[in-house]
């Protein structure tokens, strides 16, 4: 599909560590239907076909139970490391790199159900991009290269603005026509 993941180079990393205070439910396990998959479920689906490993990052509450929707061997639930704990996005994405070495990382919150792997290819054909609209910036959906010393020295000084990590990375905005599939489902 995509050349990239022809490489052998590329990291899925879903981030599903989120409270969803306002949403009133774990968003991560949340299932628009008794018998659908869950909210992290369908991310990984999306962008299983385009990386060589998924990552699922979570928080300690939630660890037990995504780590028992995903039993193969191209999936690794973490939860954020020592001394970065309750970090938001960005003690996750230093969980995964601080334990794997990849060309690309490959982003995507889990509240956002209806990403598509387009979406997702497009991305990872750009290497160094985020999602556009014409209306938002959608910083947590994005490939980037390896950068956790960036991270790290922004989680020493608590700087937890994903942002400001594209920004120093030089990261791009890549637009994309609809704002629909970016929607972050805050409330049922």
């Amino acid at each position: 599909m995509v050349a990239l993941s022809e490489t052998k180079k590329i990291a899925g990393i879903v981030l599903a560590g989120g409270n969803s205070r306002r949403f009133g439910e774990d968003k991560a396990l949340y299932k628009e239907t008794a018998d659908s998959p869950t909210w992290v479920e369908q991310t990984a689906d999306k962008m299983r076909p385009l990386v060589n490993h998924l990552f699922i990052v979570t928080n300690q509450r939630l660890f037990p139970s995504i780590q028992a929707l995903f039993h193969n061997d191209t999936t690794t639930v973490l939860t954020d490391q020592e001394p970065f704990l309750d970090k938001g996005p960005l003690g996750g994405i230093h969980a995964v790199m601080n334990t794997s070495n990849y060309e690309h990382y490959l982003l995507s919150p889990t509240d956002t159900p209806h990403i598509t792997t387009t979406i997702f290819a497009a991305l990872i054909h750009q290497g160094n991009a985020y999602a556009a609209t014409a209306t938002a910036q959608h910083y947590l959906t994005a490939c980037i290269p390896p950068c956790k010393s960036e991270i790290e020295a922004m989680l020493r000084v608590d700087n937890l603005r994903i942002r400001q990590l594209l920004q120093t990375l030089g990261t791009q905005k890549y637009l994309f026509p609809s704002e629909s599939p970016f929607q972050n489902r805050n409330y049922k």
